[in-house]
């Protein structure tokens, strides 16, 4: 049986899926390490973090390059979010590659935009931020995901867009968001631009997508394209990134795990 939250969210546009539930009121304690375990069974890995109580000093451990980069930006807000990401992605592929310091991996930006692992391009990052979230999806093939976080949005704008303007959109900010992060995931995943996009009546056919409501504060969306792959989201903490050697647990029940098959 549909939940309420489903029902609302599924009563628009053909091709926008619904909005799974998901929680994560514990912390997660899943060791870093333990993504080789996942990757042999997941198709997509995506984790979400707070980067609000993460502090700026981890600025140590990016490569001269990134570090030229952080001085270019003029807000404490995205030197925080820049520096964060880059160590979080090290400390997470690092197992996968078995790499023994994390920080011997070369994060390269791509030319169409997002980043990747030079000598692995095998495996393949998307990164989104909304207020003090990030989404981190890694994955087995190119992929997009957009977080945002539940907020009053003024919509007016976009109402002459045939994917925001019926009256489910209008009068519901949580519906504008689940649909501007298929948007947004979409555009990732094709290297297009989301504002060329707003004039199309449907999202297209060559794409899968899966929807999250994050505790209901935020919506969280990933595009794939292929029919059937097995995901799985995790929430990191500080605690959980202490630890990113020695401790060898799987995390526990404050995880989602799904497979997606188009109907």
């Amino acid at each position: 049986m549909r939940t309420a939250l489903e029902k609302q969210d599924t009563v628009m546009t053909p091709g926008i899926p619904p909005l799974l539930p998901w929680s994560g009121e514990a912390p997660d304690r899943y060791a870093i390490d333990a993504i080789a375990t996942y990757w042999q069974t997941h198709d997509v890995i995506t984790f979400i973090v707070d980067l609000g109580v993460y502090h700026a000093s981890l600025s140590d451990f990016l490569d001269p390059g990134e570090k030229e980069r952080v001085e270019e930006f003029r807000s404490s807000y995205f030197k925080k979010r820049f520096t964060v990401s880059r160590w979080l992605i090290r400390q997470i592929l690092a197992p996968l590659f078995s790499t023994e310091r994390a920080s011997d991996l070369v994060l390269v930006r791509r030319k169409e935009g997002g980043i990747e692992v030079r000598d692995h391009k095998e495996v393949h990052i998307s990164l989104s931020y909304s207020g003090s979230l990030m989404a981190l999806s890694v994955g087995k093939r190119k992929l997009g995901c957009d977080i945002e976080v539940l907020r009053p949005i003024a919509i007016q704008k976009t109402l002459s867009c045939p994917l925001f303007g019926d009256v489910n959109c209008a009068n519901d900010s949580r519906v504008f968001l689940h649909r501007w992060t298929l948007l947004e995931a979409y555009a990732k995943l094709h290297d297009k631009n989301p504002y060329s996009l707003l004039n199309n009546g449907v999202l297209l056919q060559d794409v899968h997508f899966v929807s999250y409501c994050l505790d209901r504060y935020a919506v969280l969306s990933l595009a794939l394209d292929i029919e059937r792959q097995k995901d799985i989201l995790f929430r990191l903490d500080p605690e959980t990134c202490k630890a990113f050697g020695p401790q060898k647990s799987l995390p526990q029940q404050n995880h989602k795990e799904t497979t997606h098959v188009r109907a």
